[in-house]
This record gives C-alpha cells, sequence and structure tokens, in this order.
C-alpha cells in the first residue's frame, strides 16, 4: 500500500522529528550533568555567601545550591543579624584563623581555589556581636536586642548577660547587663523586643513599658522591688506578703523571687531585701519610646553609656 503525502505533511513529520531529537539531546544533557556533579555552596543556619569569579561575576547565596566554582576568586560571608559564623570549610578543609569580628561582621576570602564545594554554617548569637566603626552602628548581642551607637570611634564587641531577674513575661528576662568594648559617641540606643502576646497576657499596656538603668550591683537592682530607686521597708512587705509562693499560685509575685529565681518565694527572698535596706539601688528612668509592630513590641531607650537595664 502506498502513502501519499502532500508537501504540508512531509514538512510536518520533518519538524516533529526535528523536535523529537532535540528532546532526546536535552535528556542526555541533563543526565549528563545529573552524573557529574557539581561543586555545591552549602549554607547552615542565617546569613549569605557571596561568590566572585575572576571574570567579575558575582551570586550571592543564602540556602544550599548547585554553583559551578571554577574560576572563583572571592569569597564573601555576612551574617544575617543575630547571628556569627561558626565554620567554614572549603571542598572539606575547615577553615582556620577566622578574625573574632569576622565572625559577627563577616568576612572575604581571596584567592579561593575551590573544586568541590564552598560550606558555611551559622549560628545564632548568644550575648556577643561585632561593633564597627561608623555612625548608626548596628549590634545584636541577643535576637531580642539590638543596639545602635550613633558613632563609634573604635570598634569592639558588645556583650549582654541576661542577669537572672523578674521577668514582665514569660522566659523573658528583665535584666540586661550590656557592655562594650567599642568607644562610641555621644550616645548609644538600646532596643529590646517582647512578644505582645506575653506582654498582654501579664495585664500590661505595651505602651506603659519604660527602660530603666543603674549602674549599681545587680543584687540591689533585684532588691529593689517596687523599683523607686532605694531598697526599704516597703521592699521587704511587699516580698513578705508573697511569702511563701510557687510559680501558678495567686499570691505568686515575680518581682519578689529575687533570691534564687526558680519559681519559689520564700524567707530566702525576705532576707536577701531585708540585707539591702537603707541602700539605693540607683534604677533611674531614661527616654523612653514604645513601637508596637505586628506581634512583637518594641522598647527603645537612649543613654550615654551601658550598664544593667530593666524593663518596668
Amino acid at each position: 500500500m502506498k502513502i501519499l503525502l502532500s508537501k504540508e505533511s512531509i514538512a510536518a513529520i520533518a519538524l516533529l522529528m526535528l523536535l523529537s531529537l532535540s528532546a532526546v539531546a536535552g535528556m542526555t544533557i541533563l543526565v549528563d550533568a545529573a552524573a557529574i556533579k557539581d561543586p555545591t555552596v552549602y549554607v547552615t543556619g542565617s546569613g549569605s555567601v557571596e561568590l566572585t569569579w575572576k571574570s567579575g561575576k558575582s551570586q550571592k547565596y543564602s540556602s544550599d545550591t548547585y554553583a559551578n566554582l571554577g574560576g572563583l576568586d572571592t569569597v564573601t560571608i555576612i551574617p544575617d543579624p543575630t547571628w556569627h559564623i561558626d565554620a567554614v570549610s572549603i571542598d572539606g578543609i575547615l577553615i582556620e584563623g577566622i578574625p573574632d569580628d569576622g565572625r559577627y561582621d563577616g568576612f572575604s576570602l581571596v584567592n579561593v581555589q575551590a573544586k568541590g564545594n564552598v560550606s558555611v554554617t551559622f549560628l545564632i548569637n548568644n550575648g556577643i556581636d561585632g561593633v564597627k566603626t561608623g555612625e548608626h552602628v548596628e549590634a545584636y548581642p541577643y535576637p531580642n536586642m539590638r543596639l545602635v551607637f550613633y558613632d563609634v570611634q573604635i570598634g569592639g564587641f558588645a556583650t549582654a548577660d541576661p542577669t537572672i531577674g523578674r521577668s514582665i513575661a514569660d522566659q523573658i528576662y528583665e535584666y540586661w547587663d550590656i557592655q562594650t568594648t567599642a568607644i562610641f559617641y555621644p550616645g548609644v540606643e538600646v532596643v529590646l523586643v517582647y512578644s505582645l502576646d506575653e506582654v498582654l497576657a501579664h495585664d500590661i499596656d505595651p505602651y506603659s513599658l519604660r527602660l530603666m538603668r543603674t549602674n549599681r550591683s545587680i543584687d540591689l537592682a533585684r532588691a529593689d522591688v517596687n523599683l523607686n530607686g532605694e531598697i526599704d521597708g516597703t521592699d521587704v512587705s511587699i516580698v513578705g506578703n508573697a511569702n511563701p509562693s510557687m510559680s501558678g499560685d495567686l499570691r505568686y509575685d515575680p518581682r519578689c523571687d529575687v533570691c534564687d529565681p526558680i519559681g519559689l518565694i520564700d524567707d530566702r527572698d525576705v532576707n536577701f531585701v531585708n540585707n539591702y535596706i537603707g541602700e539605693s539601688s540607683g534604677w533611674e528612668d531614661i527616654p523612653t519610646k514604645v513601637e508596637v509592630v505586628g506581634d512583637l513590641v518594641y522598647v527603645h531607650g537612649e543613654t550615654d553609656h551601658l550598664s544593667i537595664f530593666g524593663v518596668h
């Protein structure tokens, strides 16, 4: 049987054959690419890795991805705010000697010879962050704390110790011992971040929150239960009225859990406050601004020096 085809049919069949060959060729390329594993950029945590090739082209990565590392020249690693660089390895070899400030502010490796992969691990800050020189420099010692330095003349580190004390909301410490080795002028803004739901759960109007500071010891700061700057019989009475009680009891007042804040108020707390009667706690208000953005409360306070800070 003979099949007669028109010129149009022959052209259509030729086109289909061409498309089929192209599809097969494409599949072959994909198989070949999968068979030869491309080098990989691994990113763990929150931050970015920017690769710059000798050609001048650059690409930034913030998650695991495949990248052709041929001709690589520079690797720049930048942690996101509240994160720092924990480890960097190239082709499985750990990079030693990362400068301390580079771990928090980021750093670059030049003349990189990478054939296999670049791997970077970021970890969340836990009490320390680098402070660069310049104006309006930000540091994030903790995820719920931001420091904005107006003018840093000599860089260093900012540290924050969540000193054990009462909390205005569950799992949020009210006392922060904040220090820095940087030299700055004329002041710094301290920003503490709270969960709106947790603040409201304690029947606290977020816009009533104030930020205070003291240069005295943390023990004196805790003993001043009513935060009036002095430790007197009123503070002892407040603690005495809550004694004895445990967290969850109607009588339990977290302000009074001062000796060993573990959710228990007893004679030790009364004695703790009584030992400091007549002393000055040094608590003083500093200019404060409160913002509620979404489900977060931002408490801003301006100060000319860092010390122990608390929210009330």
